[in-house]
C-alpha cells in the first residue's frame, strides 16, 4: 500500500518542513483517507483482509472495531494448506473463531457503534456455541440491527441419524441459552438436524425477526406410535417469514398452514408422498420452486391439489431432474384460479423423449403468462438416476380447447433444441394458438462432463441429436417454423 513516487501538479508548492515532510512519506495515500472512507472500503472485503490490514499499521488498529457490516465465515480459519487443513480439528478451527468473534463483537468501538448486519457461519461444536451466542446478545443489545445471519454447520462430514440427533439437541440447548440473539435473527441456515416434534414451532415462535429459513438434509425424529415419518407444521400467523428452502429433508410433508408473509418457496428432494405440499394461509406467495428426481412410490399429482390456496403465484419453476413428470395434466380450468397472476413458468430438466404437448395445459390456465422456459435433458448417463427412481413413461395430452388462443405470451425459449420434427410441430404450435409471441430464442444444450466422459468427449448419438451450427441451416429452421403460419415472431438460435 506504500506510496511508490510522489504525485506530480503543475501548480506551486508550498515549502513543507522537514518534520512534515517525514510524516508524509511515512503514510501511504490510503491510509491519510478519514476513517469512515476506509470503513467502506473494510466492509467489501473478506474478514482476513480486514484483520491482517489492522495489524500491519496502528493508523489500521481500531478499524475493525468500528465495522457496521461483519461476516465472520468459519472457512476464512481452515489453513490454506491442504495437508495441514486435514489435520486441523474442528476444536481448533472453532476456538480460533470464537476467539475472534467475541473480540470484534464484546470490545468497544471509540464510537460505540451498532452494528447494522452481521453474519456468522460456524460449527454446531460446543463448548464454543454459548461463547458465540452472548456475544452476539450483547451486540445486539445496542439496537440499530438490520441483518442477523447464522449458518450453522455440522461438526462432522456425514453425520449418522443418531449424531443428528444431538446435533438437533446440542442447537435446541444453544437456541434457548442464548434468547436475546434469536430474537434479533433475521436468517437461519441449517444442515444435518433431527429435531424434536415441537422444535421448528418454537424456533419460529421465538424469533419473530426471522424471515429466512434454509433447512437442508434436516427432519424430526420418527413418531413413536406410528413408526411414520413427521410432517413438518409451519403455523406462525405472526411471523416476518419471507422465505422458505427446504432441501433434501427427511419429513413425509410440508404443511404451511400460516404463514401470512411468505413470499419464496423452495422444496427439492423431498421423500414422502405426493404432493409434498399443503397450503393454508399464504397470500403473499408469489414465487415458488419445486426440484425433484421422482422416486417410484412417488405419482404425478395434479398441480391443483398443491397449489389451492397460492393464488399469487407470479413465478413457478418446476425441475424434473432428467427423471419422471411428477405433475400430472389437468383441466386448465381448475387452475386458473391459481394461475390467474402467473407471469413466469420454468419447465426444466424434461426428459427427451417426453411429448411436450403436455405443457399446453399450463399455457392455457396461465391467461398472464409473459414467458415460458422449457429446458429439455439428453444425458445417457442418468446424473439423477438411483435404485429407487420411478419409472419415465411418456405424458399424453391432447385435450387444449380448439378455441383456445393465448394474448400475453411475449418470449418462448427452449434449452437443449436439436432439428427434431417432434420439437418443429411443437414450436409451431406455440406460435399458432400465442398470438402475441414476439421472439423464441432456441439454445443448445448445456455440456455435462459425465455424458462427454461416457462418449470420449463426443457429443452422444450425433445423428440423433444435432444442434444447427451452420446459419444456413438456421435460415432454413426458422422458415419452417413459421411456413404458413402469419406470426411476425423473432427466432433465435444459438
Amino acid at each position: 500500500m506504500m506510496n511508490d513516487r510522489p504525485s506530480h501538479s503543475s501548480a506551486p508548492m508550498s515549502p513543507i518542513s522537514p518534520t512534515c515532510q517525514t510524516s508524509n512519506q511515512d503514510e501511504d495515500r490510503i491510509s491519510v483517507l478519514p476513517d469512515h472512507i476506509l470503513l467502506a472500503i473494510l466492509n467489501r472485503v473478506d474478514l482476513p483482509i480486514v484483520i491482517q490490514a489492522s495489524t500491519l499499521s496502528k493508523r489500521w488498529a481500531h478499524l475493525p472495531h468500528s465495522l457496521t457490516q461483519l461476516l465472520i465465515d468459519v472457512s476464512h480459519f481452515l489453513p490454506r494448506d491442504k495437508n495441514k487443513r486435514e489435520n486441523c480439528t474442528v476444536d481448533q478451527i472453532m476456538t480460533t473463531y470464537t476467539g475472534v468473534v467475541r473480540r470484534l463483537l464484546l470490545s468497544s468501538s471509540p464510537d460505540n457503534r451498532a452494528i447494522e448486519r452481521l453474519q456468522l457461519s460456524f460449527y454446531l461444536a460446543d463448548p464454543y456455541l454459548h461463547s458465540i451466542g452472548h456475544a452476539v446478545g450483547n451486540a445486539m443489545e445496542r439496537g440499530s440491527t438490520k441483518s442477523l445471519q447464522f449458518t450453522i454447520w455440522a461438526d462432522t462430514h456425514h453425520p449418522s441419524y443418531e449424531h443428528c440427533v444431538l446435533l438437533g439437541q446440542r442447537f435446541m440447548s444453544f437456541f434457548q441459552a442464548c434468547p436475546s440473539a434469536f430474537r434479533w435473527l433475521t436468517s437461519l441456515i441449517l444442515q444435518n438436524l433431527t429435531f424434536g416434534d415441537s422444535d421448528i414451532s418454537k424456533i419460529l415462535n421465538i424469533c419473530t425477526k426471522l424471515e429466512f429459513l434454509s433447512l437442508t438434509y434436516c427432519d424430526s425424529v420418527i413418531d413413536r406410535v406410528t413408526g411414520d415419518d413427521v410432517v413438518l407444521t409451519i403455523d406462525v400467523p405472526r411471523s416476518a417469514l419471507v422465505a422458505v428452502e427446504i432441501i433434501t429433508c427427511g419429513y413425509a410433508g410440508v404443511d404451511l398452514i400460516q404463514a401470512p408473509k411468505l413470499q419464496r418457496l423452495v422444496c427439492a428432494n423431498w421423500i414422502g408422498v405426493n404432493p409434498p405440499l399443503r397450503f393454508g394461509n399464504v397470500p403473499h406467495l408469489h414465487s415458488i420452486t419445486l426440484r425433484h428426481a421422482a422416486l417410484h412410490w412417488q405419482r404425478p399429482f395434479p398441480l391443483s391439489h398443491c397449489l389451492s390456496n397460492a393464488t399469487s403465484l407470479s413465478i413457478m419453476y418446476l425441475n424434473f431432474a432428467d427423471q419422471m413428470i411428477w405433475i400430472e395434466p389437468e383441466d386448465p380450468k381448475h387452475l386458473s384460479p391459481i394461475f390467474s397472476h402467473l407471469r413466469d413458468v420454468y419447465l426444466y430438466n424434461i426428459f427427451y423423449e417426453c411429448d411436450l404437448n403436455w405443457t399446453m395445459f399450463v399455457l392455457e390456465a396461465a391467461p398472464s403468462l409473459s414467458n415460458f422456459y422449457l429446458k429439455l435433458s439428453r444425458h445417457p448417463c442418468e446424473r439423477s438416476r438411483c435404485e429407487d427412481s420411478a419409472k419415465k413413461v411418456n405424458v399424453p395430452w391432447d385435450q387444449t380447447s380448439p378455441d383456445f388462443k393465448h394474448h400475453w405470451l411475449s418470449l418462448l425459449e427452449i434449452v437443449g433444441f436439436v432439428v427434431d420434427e417432434k420439437l418443429t410441430k411443437y414450436i409451431r404450435l406455440v406460435i399458432e394458438l400465442a398470438v402475441g409471441l414476439k421472439r423464441i430464442r432456441l439454445l443448445d444444450q448445456e455440456p455435462c462432463a459425465r455424458c462427454n466422459a461416457m462418449n470420449n468427449g463426443q457429443p452422444p448419438s450425433p445423428t440423433r441429436w444435432r444442434f444447427p451450427v451452420e446459419e444456413e441451416e438456421k435460415n432454413t429452421i426458422r422458415q419452417q417454423l413459421v411456413d404458413g403460419l402469419s406470426s411476425p415472431v423473432e427466432i433465435s438460435i444459438g
